[in-house]
């Protein structure tokens, strides 16, 4: 999902959450080495920011890696200093009985990372959000070989200005940064995980003789 992206104001950055759990600004982006603070608008219920995904430790907060963060009714936290430069971190907002995100905070100008976890093609985040012209990987964790396929295929584009609908990634590795194009769009994608099968024979022994006790595949 591509959102606007707001400028660079300056070192120190804040994001405000209202009532209905929405984060404004919805992506932030701030410079490497700025920090963001986060402001509960509402005076009744904290709030709570939970990081997502590879990004879930890309934050520290007074000397600690910062996944989950409560935010009193009324109050702030911050500063929260990135760990990493070049990064985009994906967060949910909670306030009260209300939910609402993801929404993303860009360190720099790099990608989000979205990670291939098992081979059915499961992802460690199932819905994600960059800013309008952000960037994306996906890794590639499984032994088989990954291809995702994008719908529509106007809104991912490759370093070469070309619209991607369909990239490859080899096992145990990272796929080319895309960049989303356009402003508001969303894009779906699903991912199939092609595996070898392997045959492997289990020999076993007997007190009367060596014999082949199964064959499993």
């Amino acid at each position: 999902m591509a959102t606007p992206k707001e400028a660079l104001t300056g070192a120190s950055q804040t994001i405000n959450i209202n009532s209905n759990a929405k984060a404004s600004p919805a992506n932030q982006g701030i410079g490497d080495t700025d920090n963001v603070t986060f402001q509960n608008n509402d005076h009744t219920d904290s709030a709570t920011v939970t990081f997502l995904g590879a990004g879930a430790n890309e934050f520290n907060y007074q000397g600690m890696n910062a996944s989950t963060i409560s935010v009193p009714a009324g109050g702030s936290v911050g500063p929260l200093v990135p760990n990493t430069p070049n990064v985009t971190v994906d967060y949910n907002v909670s306030v009260g009985n209300n939910n609402d995100g993801p929404f993303s905070i860009e360190v720099g100008s790099g990608p989000l990372e979205i990670d291939i976890v098992n081979v059915f093609g499961n992802t460690n985040l199932m819905y994600a959000a960059i800013p309008n012209n952000g960037t994306v990987f996906f890794k590639n964790e499984t032994t088989g070989t990954a291809t995702i396929a994008f719908t529509p295929a106007d809104v991912l584009y490759d370093s070469n200005g070309n619209s991607v609908s369909q990239q490859t990634v080899n096992p145990q590795s990272s796929g080319a940064v895309l960049t989303g194009k356009g402003t508001n769009k969303n894009v779906s994608f699903s991912i199939n995980v092609s595996v070898g099968l392997v045959m492997i024979r289990i020999l076993a022994r007997s007190s009367a003789s060596d014999r082949l006790r199964s064959d499993r595949r």
